[in-house]
């Protein structure tokens, strides 16, 4: 469990929080009482009912606080649930804004995943060369890269040094944890509408969570599936059988509208063309490994020309990267 908040923790780092520049954001109506706020690359839903609003994923304290004040000028109504997708700091980050009138609720893992480990926990061999003055910590003027970026995320105790369980555990130290805790599924009512959680996990978080909304005709679905864009990057941590039949178990729900955490709005079709991609793109590696293609080659011949058009094709190169490793460390 340790390894896995480690690979979590540094493969998210990469996302990084706008500095410096004005955020993009804005409100989209998607269906009926069903609206998706977007910050940068990164976006959520909320449900207007007549009792008060039901949020999803905070994403970060700038951000919510910005929400809050949407929602309280359009709507006039309290945020009274905030149910999390999962616990990444990039999206579950900031809840803390909506806590005098909110519930949180996540799936029971959540709260696995932001323990802290044994204070014993040593400091990873990449961050611990980090480690100029040999003391076990890392130090504000030591870190460098995404830990340096996000310091204050891992520091949970705020005292100017990073040890090994908050590495280990990573850059959730303004996840507001959730205070109701579910497993398998849960049906949250309020005014007359209903969201349906259901976990999904593990993949891409052993907490993952998507939200259904049956009046709306739509879910909610974070980082693992994204609609006519390509998986991040190196897919990092993903066991793809795994994957595919979590799409699958996707698949089956009922619903016609598909939204992401990243990229566009789309349909169940999408979702069914995002696994039928991870697995033409398996084949299309393990068929190049059989022929003893190096990475270098695959990388050249694969083309993946049917998907071209979608977002971030910019990422084939590290998805055949990512599925290389995987295929190679199986054997």
């Amino acid at each position: 469990m340790q390894n896995l908040r480690l690979v979590i923790a540094l493969t998210l780092a990469v996302f990084s929080l706008t500095a410096g520049a004005q955020a993009e954001r804005g409100i989209v109506q998607v269906s009926g009482d069903l609206y998706r706020a977007q910050n940068n690359a990164h976006f959520t839903v909320f449900l207007v009912t007549s009792e008060g609003i039901i949020v999803s994923d905070p994403i970060n304290a700038e951000f919510a606080s910005w929400l809050k004040g949407e929602l309280e000028r359009r709507f006039d109504r309290p945020v009274r649930y905030v149910l999390y997708s999962h616990h990444h700091w990039d999206h579950a980050s900031g809840g803390a804004v909506f806590a005098d009138t909110a519930e949180f609720v996540g799936h029971e893992m959540m709260a696995e995943m932001l323990r802290l480990p044994s204070a014993d926990t040593p400091l990873p061999g990449n961050v611990a060369d980090m480690d100029a003055n040999r003391n076990g910590r890392v130090e504000r003027n030591e870190a460098a890269a995404n830990l340096q970026a996000q310091f204050d995320l891992y520091d949970a105790n705020g005292d100017g040094a990073l040890n090994g369980a908050e590495v280990t555990r990573g850059p959730v130290s303004e996840v507001h944890p959730a205070g109701t805790l579910f497993s398998g599924r849960r049906t949250v009512s309020l005014g007359g509408k209903t969201v349906e959680m259901i976990h999904v996990g593990p993949t891409h978080s052993p907490d993952m969570t998507v939200l259904r909304f049956p009046d709306e005709d739509a879910v909610f679905l974070v980082d693992f599936i994204s609609a006519k864009r390509l998986p991040f990057r190196n897919l990092p941590g993903y066991d793809i059988d795994q994957l595919v039949a979590t799409i699958e178990s996707v698949e089956a729900l009922d619903f016609s509208i598909a939204v992401g955490g990243h990229g566009a709005i789309g349909t169940k079709q999408d979702v069914a063309d995002h696994r039928r991609y991870l697995l033409e793109l398996r084949e299309a590696v393990a068929a190049g490994i059989r022929a003893g293609q190096s990475l270098e080659q695959l990388q050249s011949n694969i083309t993946m020309a049917a998907y071209s058009d979608w977002a971030s094709f910019n990422w084939l190169g590290e998805n055949i990267a990512g599925m290389h490793r995987i295929l190679t460390s199986s054997e």
